[in-house]
């Protein structure tokens, strides 16, 4: 079953006009001055059941002149600038705010910068917007790189360890190319692992991407960590990878990133489907 929504991300301008917008700290500024950053949100789905079990938080620049525009076109530069801090708050303002609303059950992740997990405010301001807005740690899924978590593991593995002991949850994004060489992921204190939709894509074609598909969910099984794999763009997908062990998926074929808006309407249209399986 696929239940789409058109979402603003269909309203991307052309290629060329990448070409004349200019990111730099300046633009940053005043972008986040008028409010120009929204947060979009994509379904995730438990593949056996088709239960939604939570949204995904993905941040666009609504720029005035270029349109819509994705992170690719912004945050290595709020990276550099250091104005990564304010995007985070603002992803955790909104996106708390917005499941606040949904039933509790439900989940919502959100990407970690690498900058980020250097910051000691980061368990801070986390563990206050969840007191300000009434969220259980648990609902609430960090996605970190799997470069995040290395390039200073000590540290990192402070930081996941006191985000773990609130009550959050910790996923590793970038995706199933790198896990094995990861000897110290099983206590990196990780809930979940993300499948990159790079692999997802070309399961069906590439006997490569399935075998990293397939180790992937054997490593998450044998440290007790469920997989998520993103990218999933149709039914046969879908399908090959629950028949695979992943437990949860997220893509094009279940729902475009949407809008709060949309994805509400989205969400009281799938649960009033007849049927929940894919």
């Amino acid at each position: 079953m696929s239940i789409d929504s058109r979402s603003t991300d269909d309203l991307i301008r052309p290629n060329h006009a990448d070409q004349a917008l200019v990111t730099n700290e300046s633009t940053l500024s005043n972008a986040l001055e008028n409010n120009q950053f929204a947060l979009f949100y994509q379904p995730q789905i438990d593949l056996p059941t088709g239960e939604v079990v939570g949204f995904e938080g993905l941040l666009r620049w609504r720029h005035p002149e270029y349109g819509v525009k994705l992170p690719d076109s912004f945050i290595a530069t709020a990276e550099q600038t250091g104005q990564i801090a304010q995007l985070t708050h603002l992803v955790i303002d909104t996106g708390f705010k917005f499941i606040e609303k949904l039933n509790p059950e439900l989940s919502f992740s959100l990407n970690i910068s690498s900058q980020c997990i250097r910051d000691n405010h980061l368990v801070d301001t986390l563990d206050s917007c969840c007191n300000a807005f009434h969220i259980d740690p648990h609902r609430v899924v960090l996605e970190f790189t799997e470069k995040a978590a290395l390039e200073n593991p000590v540290h990192a593995e402070d930081i996941l360890g006191q985000l773990k002991t609130n009550g959050f949850r910790l996923g590793i994004d970038d995706s199933g190319t790198g896990y094995t060489d990861m000897p110290d992921l099983g206590k990196m204190h990780f809930s979940e692992l993300k499948i990159d939709k790079s692999l997802v894509t070309t399961m069906e074609t590439s006997s490569k991407s399935r075998k990293s598909i397939i180790s992937t969910i054997a490593l998450a099984d044998s440290l007790g960590i469920a997989t998520i794999a993103e990218g999933i763009e149709n039914n046969l997908e879908a399908i090959g990878l629950r028949e695979l062990g992943c437990q949860f998926g997220q893509g094009y074929y279940f729902a475009r990133p949407m809008d709060e808006a949309d994805t509400l309407r989205w969400l009281e249209n799938w649960n009033k489907s007849s049927s929940f399986m894919i």
